[in-house]
């Protein structure tokens, strides 16, 4: 089964959008997906992280972009995760290296990451993929 493997090292809407959208696109044409949130994309896997507050490269859209999700127009990010989560094709992993560095515990991240790993391990998972990623 084809894989994509997702670096994502920020916490910025237009960052996590895309990533978002591939990962899940991806697992609805039957593929299968994971994404590592690593740097500054550790921080939106934060339990109570609100994307909403940080600020995006094209801040003249983020006004729209922000209704759209609220009105349902857009799903929220999260939300996307975790159902697509459900398929078991998706997998969402912390880079523990950026734990350490900013001092995350495991009970602060969201209840959808799978695991805690290294690069080496997620390298070592991604080089099966037949797209790699890298988001910043």
């Amino acid at each position: 089964m084809p894989k994509i493997s997702i670096i994502l090292a920020s916490e910025r809407l237009d960052k996590i959008y895309p990533a978002i959208i591939l990962a899940t696109s991806s697992v609805a044409l039957g593929w299968n997906a994971e994404i590592f949130f690593t740097f500054w994309g550790l921080l939106a896997l934060k339990k109570g992280h609100e994307t909403k507050n940080v600020s995006l490269d094209y801040n003249e859209y983020k006004e729209s972009l922000i209704k759209m999700i609220e009105l349902g127009k857009i799903p929220e990010w999260k939300s996307m995760l975790k159902s697509f989560k459900n398929t078991g094709r998706l997998k969402i992993y912390a880079c523990s290296t950026t734990m350490d560095l900013f001092k995350i515990n495991k009970e602060n991240l969201e209840d959808f990451v799978d695991d805690i790993v290294g690069a080496p391990t997620f390298l070592s998972k991604a080089k099966d993929s037949e797209i790699n990623l890298f988001i910043s």
